[in-house]
């Protein structure tokens, strides 16, 4: 474990062995850092218990009772917001925003200054590029088989959603779904289909409405 002396780890913060943590990294009461994850037999993808590095980068806040499994890394200047939820294999970038109760799921991916609301829902094995904005109770899925034919990275894929992209609120994104460059999935919306680069698209399904000139 490495903790810098100038992170500041409030009262009642649990971490675990193999955790890096950085400068100026503030890390508030009731938070756990590097979490084994832990799988019962209901558990179609396997599960490992080994301690592998966490890294919290430099001035780095972390939420009172947010969560961080092992096998992450948080790039410097990000605020994980209360009760948030991240599963290792995480990869975050620098100065992103992943606010209170938002859930990413295993083996995700996100960029730069991308920022996630409250309450969104991130699915295992997705990808999110750089200043991409996803809004409150967006939900992402990552298997269109709801399980029935086990767990196999072959088939169960999250969306991917491209560099300034953004999600208006309560939207749904489809197992595998690419959300195109500079594109905008309206409130509500239920996207089955590619999104290309710098297209609004609303509705359920989602359908393209017009081209984006920003």
């Amino acid at each position: 474990m490495k903790i810098d002396r100038d992170a500041i780890i409030h009262d009642f913060v649990t971490i675990y062995p193999n955790v890096r943590i950085e400068s100026n990294v503030e890390i508030f009461e009731g938070a756990v850092i590097g979490m084994p994850p832990t799988g019962t037999r209901a558990f179609a993808r396997r599960v490992s218990s080994e301690l592998r590095t966490t890294a919290i980068g430099e001035g780095c806040v972390i939420s009172p009772h947010a969560v961080i499994y092992t096998d992450v890394q948080i790039g410097d200047e990000t605020l994980v917001g209360a009760n948030a939820y991240i599963r290792e294999q995480c990869r975050i970038g620098k100065q992103c925003i992943i606010a209170g109760n938002v859930t990413i799921q295993y083996n995700t991916t996100i960029g730069d200054s991308s920022r996630i609301l409250d309450h969104a829902s991130i699915a295992g094995n997705m990808v999110i590029g750089s200043h991409v904005f996803i809004s409150t109770h967006v939900a992402t899925t990552n298997d269109n088989y709801f399980g029935l034919k086990g767990y196999d990275e072959s088939f169960i894929r999250g969306p991917v959603i491209e560099d300034h992209a953004m999600v208006g609120a309560g939207a749904n994104i489809l197992p595998g779904v690419r959300v195109g460059a500079g594109a905008m999935v309206g409130a509500g919306a239920v996207v089955t289909r590619d999104v290309p680069p710098k297209k609004l698209v609303m509705g359920i399904p989602a359908r393209i409405v017009r081209d984006l000139e920003f």
